[in-house]
């Protein structure tokens, strides 16, 4: 079982149930899915029932590990954003984080994603990172680029959605030597 996860300026606590309520006022608001295929949430029993299949860790299968924080600043209650990865058995690991408003370009996306990333490479031996993104989504972009990613593959018209069809640009970080 994983436990709360640190670096210089947050925790990152696993999802569980109890943050549904938290974070839902946080999920509402119109901007955070500018560039994502879904709308806000429709109800905290929603979340809620998301974070109950999250927190079980993994696939039924047994072919994924779910690692999912809420990230909270540690001088404080606030929380700032939500980080996944998902490890798969065969195929890529994948990252996806969100930061909300209020805390948007103060460094809380890319020091909570490195350390998840720390996490990643030292205690589950992952090779490489994968993000996905909406080749709109500068800011992203600059993130993961600051963060040693690399731009591996474009893929158009990856989805429509929100009255536009959306380009993706694929990003790899491999461990280090």
């Amino acid at each position: 079982m994983i436990t709360d996860i640190t670096s210089d300026n947050f925790i990152l606590e696993p999802i569980a149930i109890h943050h549904a309520r938290i974070l839902y006022p946080l999920m509402l608001e119109l901007d955070l899915y500018k560039f994502i295929p879904i709308d806000p949430p429709a109800s905290v029993e929603e979340i809620e029932k998301k974070y109950q299949r999250w927190s079980k860790g993994g696939s039924d299968d047994g072919n994924e590990i779910w690692l999912n924080f809420a990230v909270r600043k540690k001088d404080s209650p606030e929380y700032v954003g939500t980080l996944q990865a998902t490890i798969k058995k065969s195929g890529p690991t994948y990252i996806a984080y969100e930061t909300y408003l209020p805390f948007q370009r103060n460094g809380v996306a890319k020091e909570s994603c490195a350390r998840l990333i720390r996490l990643l490479f030292e205690n589950y031996g992952v090779e490489a990172v994968t993000a996905h993104l909406d080749t709109r989504n500068i800011p992203s972009q600059r993130l993961l680029e600051s963060l040693g990613f690399a731009l591996v593959r474009t893929i158009k018209a990856a989805d429509e959605f929100k009255g536009a069809v959306s380009d993706e640009y694929v990003y790899e970080l491999r461990r280090p030597a």
